[in-house]
């Protein structure tokens, strides 16, 4: 059987013999989801600090980092990319990050307090309408522009939803 660039990856099995077996550690899905963590809380934390006496918040830091993790600076060089993310890990990284997701939202609800709701619901369902609307309309507009060049052999309609649900949706750190 032929191989197919655009195939998925292999499952990757969980744990190593270990280091004095002969195995790398990387090429298992545990240690390498562990490093991969690490690094990440690592740099975000370094960065909250380095830009604390800015005054900037730790979602700013989060940010900086994924820049500088992801593809656009460090995921530039292939060796560091097949090593420390490679394809075959991203499986195991965005099922952790979506259960992270899980228990953030879980918190956000129960810290919820419906009795200030109720007091502010009416001024506060009207901004949340009005700070969703006007992205919203915005992004179905600029999917207008953008509808001959990124939109290339997209259908018209779910460009459009996307786009403004895109850019209507609040971040997560601004709704905790």
């Amino acid at each position: 059987m032929a191989h197919n660039a655009s195939s998925c990856p292999g499952p990757m099995h969980a744990t190593s013999n270990g280091v004095f077996q002969g195995d790398n550690p990387l090429d298992y899905a545990l240690p390498l989801a562990i490093l991969q963590i690490v690094l990440v809380v690592a740099l975000t934390r370094i960065l909250a600090f380095l830009l604390r006496p800015l005054r900037q918040p730790r979602v700013i830091a989060e940010t900086v980092g994924g820049i500088l993790l992801g593809p656009s600076a460090l995921g530039r060089n292939e060796n560091y990319l097949n090593a420390i993310f490679p394809a075959k890990s991203l499986t195991v990284l965005d099922t952790l990050a979506n259960l992270g997701l899980l228990f953030f939202l879980f918190l956000v609800g129960l810290e919820l307090d419906l009795k200030a709701l109720r007091r502010t619901g009416k001024k506060a369902l009207s901004i949340a309408i009005a700070g969703i609307s006007l992205p919203f309309i915005l992004g179905v507009g600029t999917s207008f522009a953008f509808r001959s060049t990124i939109s290339k052999g997209v259908e018209g309609p779910p460009f459009l939803v996307f786009m403004g649900v895109a850019l209507s949706i609040t971040a997560f750190p601004v709704l905790a």
